[in-house]
């Protein structure tokens, strides 16, 4: 499938009674998309906060549905690495010809664990996954092999395939600014951080 359209899902929150009220913007998921935005500007792309909007997984299904994307890409930790499973179930089960793409820590330290854990991946970026991402949607697109794109994990006719890892970005200053735009209707939901630094392996 060709990738024209890009959905950014944080998921559910399915434990409210450790994080209580506190809600964050989905940094991760925003940066990633200002550089999409940046090197890929043909591509259209929408941010789903589940959290923010307090999104069900029934809700998801229909936006799915409705915004019929060509990829669909979430981020998460070990403590909600079973909600953004979910969230690609869902999406093949929409549309079988979604390509699902996940990231994050979890993902990231366990690549071989998730792909057979949760089947509905089609890749994990491991690392930082600006240029990686970027990079598997032109090979997408092109009929490129993807082969050679650092960073990547994936299954092929049953067998696992990790790329060597991407080195990480040295200076985060060509990254540009979270894409903020894309949620201004979620501004009001937010208690917002700051991030000083970043080094995922």
């Amino acid at each position: 499938m060709k990738i024209s359209k890009i959905l950014f899902v944080e998921p559910p929150r399915n434990y409210w009674f450790v994080m209580g009220e506190y809600c964050p913007p989905p940094t991760t998921l925003l940066i990633l998309a200002a550089f999409i935005e940046k090197e890929l500007p043909d591509i259209e792309i929408e941010i789903l906060d589940c959290q923010a909007e307090r999104i069900s997984w029934d809700g998801i299904e229909k936006h799915i549905e409705s915004y019929d994307p060509s990829m669909v890409l979430t981020s998460g930790f070990t403590c909600n690495v079973y909600t953004c499973a979910r969230t690609v179930e869902i999406a093949k089960k929409v549309n079988p010809d979604i390509v699902t793409v996940v990231g994050g820590i979890h993902f990231t330290s366990v690549p071989d664990e998730s792909l057979v854990d949760f089947p509905e991946i089609d890749f994990i970026v491991r690392g930082e996954g600006e240029y990686t991402i970027v990079e598997l949607i032109k090979s997408l697109n092109n009929g490129r092999k993807i082969n050679n794109i650092k960073g990547l994990s994936f299954q092929n006719n049953g067998k696992i395939f990790h790329t060597p890892p991407r080195p990480l970005i040295k200076n985060l200053d060509k990254l540009p600014y979270p894409a903020y735009h894309l949620i201004e209707d979620y501004i009001k939901h937010y208690h917002f951080s700051m991030m000083a630094g970043r080094k995922t392996r």
